[in-house]
């Protein structure tokens, strides 16, 4: 699409005509007295408008419909990835189990490998899934009663051993009794899997990860916090943005797709909280997201 068929110039080109009508239209009828006159100027007037009006409507149509066809596209794409991945992951752990003696260390260090970049990709995959969900407004959310503190302590406890192979340490607290709230719990592990692995991801070896909790107004505030290369400052606007990934974290070399942020944020906002963020670039960031408790009649 050239310059010119974007929305955004012909809005603007719109405006400058409309301006540039009026006052055309003014010194018309300043300077003739004939309403013939008049009327011809006036209707010309209204036939531009309505020409470049129709203009921007099918130019934002096609954008619309583009969209809309990437959307399903992307949709359609990793619904038909996800099952051969299925049956990779069957297939490995079939052949762990079956020859679990029988293997030498350099086979066992391939499966592991092949096992490792197939859960990377069903991540991925899940993860676009998710994207093409939240874009048509059909993410769906599955409420039920949910032990916060339990559920942090599931994903912890998932992410722990990438904390300890890349030598940071997690911490947890949770000084809340049973705190509960009404949420979709395997949505929640997603939020919480994608922002703690980040921690995890961007705190160098020896740096710590720490997740807490804290209860007030009717709501319970978790905080991620960590010691990690942070995000620049003139970045920070766009840190929620779809396949957003800030330049520090690829001079670093991480793995990520610039997903995982946005699809937590679309998730809190969906359980009726909010997630927002602080930072400062090679000091560290912390990561809140809060979330109304369950009232107790």
């Amino acid at each position: 699409m050239h310059f010119w068929q974007t929305p955004s110039f012909l809005f603007l080109m719109m405006g400058v005509v409309i301006v540039v009508a009026m006052v055309g239209i003014y010194f018309v009828a300043s300077s003739y007295d004939s309403a013939e006159v008049l009327i011809i100027s006036e209707a010309t007037a209204v036939v531009v408008l309505f020409t470049i009006g129709n203009f921007i409507i099918r130019i934002v149509d096609e954008i619309i419909g583009a969209n809309r066809m990437k959307t399903e596209f992307v949709s359609v794409a990793s619904h038909q990835l996800k099952t051969p991945l299925a049956e990779i992951n069957w297939q490995i752990e079939l052949l762990l189990s079956k020859f679990p003696g029988g293997l030498s260390e350099k086979q066992q260090m391939l499966i592991g490998q092949i096992a490792h970049s197939s859960q990377k990709m069903s991540r991925l995959v899940n993860d676009l899934l998710d994207v093409a969900r939240i874009d048509r407004g059909k993410l769906a959310m599955n409420k039920e009663d949910v032990d916060l503190c339990k559920t942090i302590a599931e994903a912890v406890a998932n992410q722990r051993p990438f904390a300890l192979a890349s030598g940071v340490e997690l911490r947890l607290s949770c000084p809340i009794t049973s705190p509960r709230v009404l949420a979709d719990k395997k949505r929640l592990t997603v939020v919480l899997d994608n922002i703690i692995s980040n921690a995890v991801k961007y705190t160098k070896s020896g740096g710590v990860a720490e997740i807490f909790l804290e209860a007030g107004g009717g709501t319970i505030q978790v905080c991620i916090r960590d010691n990690g290369i942070g995000i620049p400052a003139y970045e920070q606007h766009d840190i929620f943005k779809k396949f957003f990934r800030g330049s520090n974290a690829m001079k670093n070399n991480t793995d990520g797709t610039g997903l995982g942020l946005y699809i937590a944020k679309n998730i809190i906002e969906q359980l009726g909280g909010r997630l927002w963020f602080q930072s400062v670039e090679n000091v560290g960031s912390e990561f809140f997201f809060i979330l109304p408790i369950i009232k107790r009649v």
